[in-house]
C-alpha cells in the first residue's frame, strides 16, 4: 500500500527527543511520506531531526491534536486520493518494540476493513463533569487515538468529509477525548464502515476496558503489541491498585529493558524532564532489594570512594565496622571537625587495607558542609565513578533513643550494611548506567511516622527551600509539596559524581549553613538533603530506594501493620467498612472527616468527656494505692 503518515508532535520545551527518532527511523520504512505537525516552534537543531523523515509543518499550539490532524488534512488537499491509506498518529506512544513492518504486513491481509488501530478501549460510563464533553455521553468501545490508519474507500467519501468540517474546535483535553478519540470508531461504524485493531486484546485474558493501561506487559510479551504509552512512566498509581496489583507498568518496563532491542536509555530522556520523579519512580518500581548474606558475581570497573564523616568518639568502633564493609580497592575518606579525634582515626583506620586519608574539617553545617565544603574537590575532580556518603548518626534531640537509633540503623543497614551487600550495590550502580542516586527508606517509626504522608514534612520552609536552592543551582524539574521527595533522609547515600555535578560545581562556603546550635529542620542543610533526586534528575538519571532482603520484610511487615491500624477504625462504622477498594475506604474517611467538620462542636464536647473519664480513672487508681 501507499501510505501517508500524520504525526502530530509536542514537546513544552521544544525537544525532540531520541525516542522520536528511535520511532520515526522505523516507522519511515513502511511509509511513502511523513508530515510531522508541530504545535508549538522548535529551534533549527530540533526542527532538522524531523525534517530527515520529511516534511515539518509549525502551528500555534492550540486545537490539541484533533487541530494538528484537520490542519494536515486540510495542507493534503485533493492530493490525499493519490493514497491508499492515511495514518494519524502521535508522540504520545513509544517504540517500536517490534518492527513495524509486523503490524503492516498483518493489517495488509485485511482488505475489507475501511479503518484500524493498534489499541482499543472498551466501553465506559462517565463521571458528571466529563458529560457536557462526550458526544454520545459516554465513551463507546473505540480505538485509541494515536495511532489511527484510514483506508482511501472511507477518506475519499462524503463521511469522511462531513466528519472534519463539523469538527468544533478543541479547547481542552476532555474535549480531545469526547468529541474525537471516542467518537471517531463508532461515527464510522454507524455508517456501516469496518474497523479493527491489530493488538486484539477482545479474547485475551484478562478482559479490561483499558488493555495498554492495565495489561500493557501482558500485550506487549504476548500480542507483541509494538508500541506503549508514555505516559505510563507517570501515570497515577491509584488507577493501578484499583485494577490490579500495582505491577503491570513495573512488569512492562523491565520486559522492555531485558527482553526486548528497545533503547532502554530513551525513556529517561523523554520522561525525567518533564515530569514529577515520584510518579516516574512509582511506576518503574525504582527499588531494589538485595541479599546481604552472598554477592553477585559483577565485574565491577566502577573506581569507587567511600566517604564518611564522624563527630561521636563513642560510635568510632561502630562505623569502623562499616568501613570494614568496602571492599579493598575502594578509597575510604574520614572527616571530622574534632582535632583530638585525628590521631585515632588514622591510628584506628590505618589496620584496614585501604587506601585511608584523614581530613579536619569545620563543624559549622556539620556532615553536610563536611562533604560539600570538605569534601568538594575531590567528589569535583572525576577521579570517582560512584561515591558513598555516610555519617555517624545519633538524631538525639527526639529524646527516646531507640528512635533515633532505630533511624541510623535502617540507614546504615541498607546503605552498607555488610561486605556483600556493599559489592551488590557497587554491582546495582555498574549494571545501571543511569543510576545516580541510591538511597534507604525513610524512616517512619516512632516519631518518624509523618513521612508515611510525605517525606516534606515536618517543616513546612523545606518545600520553598528545596525550590530556591534548585533554582539556584539551575535545575529545571517539576516539583511541588504534592508530590513526595524520593530523598536520603539521613542524609547517607550512594551517588555518582555525575549525577550531582550542578551541586558540587557551586564553591559552597562553611559561612552558607547556620551556626550551632542548629535547628532541628527548615534550614539550608534539610534542603539540601532533599534536593539530590532533583538534581540527579535534571541531569538524566534515576534515583532508587535500595535494602537488603531482611529489611525488606521488616519494612514490608510495619507498612501492612500501619496500614491495618489505620484502617481498622473504620470497623465501627459497618457501611463504611464494606467499602473495599482504595476509592471505597478513601471515601468513607472523607465522608467521616465532613461528618466531624460539621459536628465541631460535638466532636470537641466528646473529647472532654473522654478526658474527664480517664482523670476519673486515674484518680480513683492512686486512691485506691494509697
Amino acid at each position: 500500500m501507499k501510505r501517508i503518515a500524520v504525526y502530530f508532535f509536542y514537546d513544552k520545551q521544544g525537544i525532540v527527543h531520541d525516542y522520536v527518532t528511535y520511532f520515526l527511523a522505523d516507522f519511515k520504512k513502511n511509509v511513502y511520506k511523513i508530515i510531522t505537525v508541530v504545535n508549538g516552534s522548535l529551534d533549527e537543531e530540533n526542527k532538522k531531526k524531523l525534517l530527515k523523515y520529511g516534511e515539518v509543518l509549525e502551528r500555534e499550539n492550540y486545537g490539541l491534536d484533533v487541530g494538528a490532524y484537520k490542519e494536515a488534512i486540510t495542507h493534503i488537499g485533493s492530493s490525499l486520493s493519490d493514497y491508499d491509506e492515511l495514518i494519524l498518529l502521535n508522540n504520545t506512544i513509544m517504540g517500536p518494540l517490534y518492527p513495524f513492518s509486523e503490524t503492516f504486513e498483518k493489517m495488509d491481509a485485511m482488505s475489507e476493513i475501511n479503518f484500524w488501530g493498534i489499541s482499543k478501549m472498551g466501553e465506559m460510563q462517565l463521571p458528571p463533569h466529563l458529560l457536557e464533553t462526550a458526544y454520545y455521553g459516554y465513551y463507546p468501545e473505540h480505538i485509541q487515538s494515536h495511532w489511527i490508519a484510514i483506508r482511501s474507500s472511507l477518506f475519499n467519501t462524503d463521511d469522511w468529509r462531513k466528519y472534519w468540517s463539523d469538527m468544533p474546535e478543541i479547547t481542552s483535553y476532555d474535549m480531545s477525548v469526547g468529541r474525537h478519540e471516542t467518537v471517531f470508531t463508532r461515527y464510522f461504524a454507524d455508517l456501516g464502515y469496518q474497523w479493527t485493531v491489530s493488538v486484539d486484546t477482545t479474547d485475551f485474558y484478562p478482559q479490561t476496558v483499558a488493555p495498554i493501561y492495565y495489561i500493557p506487559h501482558l500485550m506487549v510479551k504476548h500480542l507483541r503489541c509494538p508500541i506503549f504509552k508514555k505516559r505510563a512512566t507517570f501515570n497515577d498509581l491509584q488507577q493501578y491498585v484499583e485494577q490490579g496489583n500495582g505491577e503491570q507498568n513495573p512488569e512492562l518496563f523491565e520486559f522492555i529493558k531485558n527482553q526486548t532491542d528497545y533503547p532502554f536509555e530513551l525513556i529517561a530522556s523523554a520522561v525525567l524532564p518533564n515530569y514529577h520523579y515520584y510518579d516516574i519512580y512509582k511506576n518503574m518500581a525504582n527499588v531494589a532489594i538485595m541479599p546481604a548474606d552472598y554477592a553477585q558475581s559483577v565485574k565491577i570497573e566502577l573506581k569507587v570512594a567511600f566517604i564518611l564523616h564522624l563527630y561521636f568518639e563513642d560510635l568510632l568502633d561502630d562505623y569502623y565496622a562499616y568501613a570494614a564493609n568496602m571492599p579493598e580497592n575502594v578509597d575510604i575518606y574520614i572527616t571530622t571537625s574534632k582535632e583530638e579525634l585525628v590521631v585515632k582515626l588514622r591510628k584506628k583506620f590505618a589496620t584496614l587495607s585501604n587506601k585511608v586519608k584523614v581530613i579536619r574539617v569545620n563543624n559549622r553545617g556539620r556532615d553536610v558542609s563536611a562533604l560539600l565544603v570538605g569534601m568538594r574537590e575531590i567528589v569535583a575532580s572525576c577521579e570517582y565513578d560512584l561515591i558513598c556518603y555516610a555519617h555517624d548518626k545519633k538524631t538525639t534531640q527526639l529524646g527516646n533513643q531507640t528512635v533515633g537509633y532505630s533511624f541510623a540503623h535502617k540507614c546504615n543497614e541498607n546503605i552498607y550494611g555488610t561486605k556483600a551487600y556493599v559489592s551488590n550495590v557497587i554491582s546495582l550502580f555498574e549494571q545501571d548506567k543511569q543510576l545516580g542516586l541510591a538511597v534507604a527508606p525513610e524512616p517512619n517509626h516512632g516519631d518518624f511516622f509523618w513521612t508515611v504522608q510525605k517525606e516534606w514534612t515536618p517543616d513546612p520552609n523545606n518545600v520553598e527551600n528545596t525550590k530556591n536552592l534548585l533554582s539556584k543551582l539551575g535545575v529545571n524539574v517539576p516539583i511541588d509539596g504534592e508530590h513526595q521527595v524520593v530523598a536520603p533522609l539521613g542524609s547517607v547515600f550512594w551517588f555518582r559524581p555525575a549525577a550531582m555535578k550542578k551541586l558540587f560545581d557551586v564553591e559552597w562556603q562553611y559561612a552558607d549553613f547556620p551556626e550551632e546550635p542548629l535547628p532541628v529542620d527548615g534550614t539550608i542543610s534539610h534542603a539540601i538533603e532533599r534536593s539530590y533526586p532533583f538534581i540527579a534528575q535534571d541531569a538524566n538519571f534515576y534515583t532508587k530506594t535500595i535494602m537488603t532482603d531482611r529489611y525488606a520484610a521488616v519494612e514490608y511487615l510495619n507498612l501492612k501493620f500501619y496500614l491495618r491500624q489505620l484502617t481498622k477504625q473504620l470497623a465501627v462504622f459497618p457501611e463504611f467498612d464494606l467499602q473495599g477498594t482504595l476509592a471505597g475506604k478513601l471515601e468513607a474517611i472523607n465522608l467521616l472527616t465532613t461528618i466531624a467538620n460539621n459536628n465541631k462542636q460535638a466532636v470537641r464536647a466528646s473529647k472532654v468527656r473522654y478526658f474527664l473519664s480517664r482523670v476519673k480513672r486515674f484518680t480513683v487508681r492512686k486512691l485506691k494505692r494509697r
